[in-house]
């Protein structure tokens, strides 16, 4: 079987561990700082009074009736932004970019009214006769893609920290990583990542996207450690010998 003398190296053990930790420290930023300042501006702007007349729309929600310009979609990569013009009756002009291509953004042509609310300074949704679409900055969801990121940075560090003290424990003599090992560890890391980064896309809440990241993960990760140990209880025969009895007898 094919064995990774190399990961022995001194320098292999630090990186993976150092990588580990870093990638550790940046989850933990997030999770820590900047998860929970989204949500706190998101209950901010749930919570938020309409603005009295001639309040600035600061930590108040502010309606004023404006008219379309422009609508116009612009493609940066594989990334789409839907721009709305709207101008309202004093001549302040916003360019607004909209979550998505349906709903209001879909239905309004140059010249039709509309309602724009804005918070903070920004627009975050438009009316339009029945409907209303929010802008793609509205703090309503904005701590879904640090969560996530933040989730799929834990199995990652989690993988590097094990391979960075497996190869500080393992005697200078001791096979190292085989093929099947390495394959397995990189493999339900991936997996664990991927789940954890959209759990919380596909849920409403903070507590459901960690329920739903714990209950997919586990099966996950007991059954890499099943598939590593059932490869360790295998005759050893095809293995680098150590100068040991192998289990087998060989």
């Amino acid at each position: 079987m094919l064995i990774f003398p190399s990961l022995r190296n001194p320098l292999s053990t630090l990186s993976a561990g150092l990588l580990g930790l870093g990638l550790a420290v940046v989850a933990a930023f997030l999770l820590g700082v900047t998860v929970p300042g989204k949500r706190a501006d998101a209950w901010a702007f749930a919570t938020a009074a309409a603005c009295l007349p001639d309040e600035p729309s600061t930590e108040c929600r502010k309606t004023v009736p404006a008219t379309v310009e422009k609508t116009e979609t612009v493609s940066e990569g594989r990334t789409r932004h839907h721009w709305l013009t709207l101008a309202e009756r004093g001549g302040s002009s916003h360019r607004v970019d909209m979550s998505r291509s349906s709903s209001v953004f879909g239905a309004v042509s140059p010249g039709d009214r509309v309602a724009m609310t804005s918070w903070r300074g920004k627009v975050r949704y438009v009316d339009f006769r029945n409907m209303r679409q929010d802008a793609a900055d509205r703090p309503k969801e904005a701590y879904r893609l640090p969560l996530g990121i933040g989730l799929a940075l834990l199995p990652l560090s989690g993988m590097l920290l094990w391979f960075a003290q497996a190869l500080f424990r393992r005697a200078s003599d001791a096979p190292a990583f085989s093929l099947w090992q390495i394959s397995v560890a990189v493999a339900s890391g991936i997996c664990l990542a991927l789940i954890a980064f959209f759990a919380p896309l596909a849920t409403d809440t903070v507590s459901t996207a960690l329920l739903l990241s714990a209950v997919a993960a586990f099966p996950v990760a007991l059954g890499g450690l099943w598939l590593i140990r059932q490869q360790r209880r295998r005759p050893t025969g095809r293995r680098r010998r150590t100068g040991r009895p192998s289990p087998s007898g060989a």
